[in-house]
């Protein structure tokens, strides 16, 4: 199997990186969108041009609150942590926006400031409330 090869960030001010294991996982320039995912209400963030995340298993059909998607979770690259789904398709026209995106689960993920002269971690915006159940397994 080898070594993985891993992709970098280098555009934005902020990264998002898998908390597990830091390895990069989108630029905080391709936020779509910040807020719940799944009938659990886990926080999280829609992010398009991703790296480092590797889908597992078969796409699914599923319906969720704002329509019928085809979903294909997706792991860390670096440690194989199951952080959340890739939208594939989207049935709903107005919900198109979203197709080829990630939806990851805040909790599995840090926010690293780029603009200083080293990383600093910097807590995601929905770390500040109540931890989560997690929907995948902890690292």
């Amino acid at each position: 199997m080898g070594r993985p090869f891993l992709e970098y960030v280098k555009d934005g001010s902020t990264k998002y990186t898998c908390r597990c294991c830091s390895c990069d996982v989108a630029s905080s320039s391709g936020l779509v969108w910040q807020g719940v995912m799944g009938a659990a209400r886990q926080p999280a963030v829609l992010l398009r041009d991703t790296v480092n995340l590797e889908p597992l298993g078969d796409a699914r059909s599923e319906r969720l609150s704002s329509g019928r998607y085809t979903l294909v979770d997706v792991t860390c690259r670096g440690c194989a942590t199951i952080l959340g789904w890739r939208y594939q398709e989207a049935k709903n026209r107005d919900e198109k926006y979203k197709e080829g995106c990630a939806l990851l689960q805040i909790s599995l993920l840090s926010a690293v400031d780029m603009e200083g002269d080293s990383d600093v971690d910097v807590p995601c915006p929905a770390h500040r409330t109540a931890p989560q159940r997690s929907i995948a397994t902890q690292c």
